[in-house]
């Protein structure tokens, strides 16, 4: 895959206008990022209330056996070394939507999400780190087995609401009364759904990582383009917004791994939010997103063929382990890519492994190699 760059503005107020080539398509969309350097991108999101509770920098790895498999060099950038409850990407997330919490006061974190949550799991633990409550409401989840996320979610201590519905209407009308319960109890309530900065922390903090992944390339002697592949999401954002704005020369490739429309969605919201937190008065438009949408199987939480092929081929030569929500979908669109001729001979692939290791054990008929 090839992007073109052309300025068609002056700093520190650049236009770009991205030409990104396959042997498919013309994807075409325009980003408007000031131009900024790195200590200027650093001082911004350093302005921001923080706590240190990720590991950083995680390692970037060279996978010399998959990548001799595939005909590509691939790096891994290890974000399932977070250190957290089993790490993953959204530890990163935590040093800036704790602090968020408890700079507003809370004694109480609530959250919505279902079993196979990752986010759940992390602001779990994150809240328990800082000493509040933690509450995870999870629909449809009455009659899963305590496993995976689930059941480090119950080992930290976590106040486990199981519902049996899936309903929208439903859902919030439970977590309406719960939430006006704890008030009316004097709690203050950190509601992840309602905070902007729950979600908006996945952008900034990538677009931190953009700057940590930079440096740690040097001592790779990396080719100009870098194809980057990460499971679309706030994450994808902040790579998106910090490589234009840093002007690097990389393609950034979101993976969507459940609803597409949903998918869009965040990526857009959060990173905008994260704009505005960090002082920019650019915005994403929906044009500007791209995502892959060819790897997603039969739905969210259900892994396909080549998901299930991806996880064993990446154990099997590199002893690490991806996850069947999203790294494994993620890997599946890099293998794809290879065997079809979309990589160049001189192309690196940066594939970000996001963690949620957990779920493994809940896919364990699936993933298994034996009965």
């Amino acid at each position: 895959m090839k992007v073109t760059c052309m300025e068609i503005g002056s700093m520190p107020d650049l236009q770009y206008l991205i030409l990104v080539k396959t042997n498919i398509e013309t994807w075409i969309f325009k980003m408007k990022m000031p131009y900024l350097s790195k200590e200027e991108l650093k001082a911004k999101i350093d302005s921001l209330p923080r706590i240190n509770i990720a590991l950083l920098p995680t390692p970037l790895q060279e996978a010399h056996r998959l990548s001799e498999k595939l005909g590509v060099r691939i790096l891994i950038k290890r974000e399932d070394l977070t250190g957290l409850a089993m790490g993953g990407n959204k530890v990163r997330h935590m040093d800036f939507c704790m602090a968020d919490a408890l700079q507003k006061g809370a004694d109480v974190s609530l959250n919505i999400n279902p079993w196979m949550s990752n986010n759940a799991r992390i602001i779990g633990a994150a809240s328990k780190m800082v000493g509040l409550d933690y509450i995870n409401i999870a629909p449809a989840s009455k009659f899963r087995p305590i496993q995976g996320n689930l059941l480090i979610q119950d080992i930290i201590g976590t106040d486990l609401h199981l519902l049996d519905t899936a309903n929208h209407d439903e859902v919030n009308e439970y977590v309406d009364k719960l939430e006006t319960k704890l008030i009316e109890q004097g709690k203050t309530v950190y509601n992840h759904v309602k905070e902007h900065m729950s979600r908006s922390s996945a952008t900034i903090s990538y677009m931190e990582a953009t700057l940590e992944i930079e440096e740690q390339l040097a001592n790779f002697n990396v080719a100009e383009n870098l194809e980057v592949f990460v499971a679309s999401g706030g994450a994808q954002g902040g790579l998106m917004l910090a490589s234009q704005s840093l002007n690097l020369p990389w393609n950034v490739h979101g993976v969507i791994v459940g609803k597409p429309e949903e998918s869009y969605a965040d990526v857009v919201t959060w990173s905008n939010n994260a704009l505005n937190h960090l002082g920019f008065t650019e915005r994403l438009d929906w044009s500007d997103v791209e995502q892959l949408d060819k790897y997603i199987g039969p739905g969210y939480a259900i892994p396909g063929d080549d998901c299930i092929e991806a996880i064993r081929m990446v154990a099997e030569l590199e002893g690490i382990l991806l996850d069947p929500v999203y790294t494994g979908k993620v890997m599946a669109a890099v293998i794809d890519y290879a065997r079809t001729g979309k990589f160049k001979q001189e192309d690196t692939v940066l594939f970000i492994h996001t963690g949620g290791l957990p779920e493994l054990f809940d896919f364990a008929d699936e993933l298994k190699r034996r009965d």
